[in-house]
């Protein structure tokens, strides 16, 4: 994790909504799934990755689409 991105991946708004992801693929890996696999989910990836210019556009952060 990015030292810019701490404060954003310990607050409370991104863990309700990464909790809301993983519910919405049943704790599965996405990316697995359109390959034919079922595997856990580990992670929740954000489709357009963070960067420092985008850390504050909850459209990018905390958008489930």
């Amino acid at each position: 994790m990015q030292s810019w991105a701490e404060a954003f991946y310990k607050s409370q708004a991104w863990k309700s909504i990464r909790d809301t992801a993983m519910k919405r693929d049943a704790h599965l890996c996405v990316d697995c799934a359109k390959h034919g696999r079922v595997t856990p989910a580990e992670e929740v990836h954000h489709i357009i990755p963070l960067t420092p210019e985008n850390i504050n556009d909850t459209n990018i952060t905390l958008n489930l689409d």
